[in-house]
């Protein structure tokens, strides 16, 4: 899986496993100096909970997780394996 911002401010990146991608939403979220709490509240997550998503100590959902990028402007990109 890769990533794209909507904006194109950073590179694509891909994304090996659930640790990679929460560090991902921790980087772009301080990036744009979102407060934790506000990206949780827009995201319908739980504050601890994102806590420990970022931190790789906690998976979530798929839905979890679009819900995260989405409000941070992130595109996640599934393509086939060559």
């Amino acid at each position: 899986m890769f990533w794209r911002d909507n904006q194109n401010l950073w590179p694509e990146l891909q994304i090996n496993s659930a640790t990679d991608l929460g560090n991902l939403i921790r980087n772009r979220r301080e990036a744009l100096a979102i407060k934790q709490g506000d990206l949780a509240s827009s995201a319908g997550v739980d504050q601890g909970n994102l806590s420990k998503i970022e931190r790789g100590t906690a998976k979530a959902t798929l839905d979890t997780y679009l819900r995260l990028c989405s409000a941070l402007g992130i595109d996640l990109l599934a393509e086939p394996r060559a």
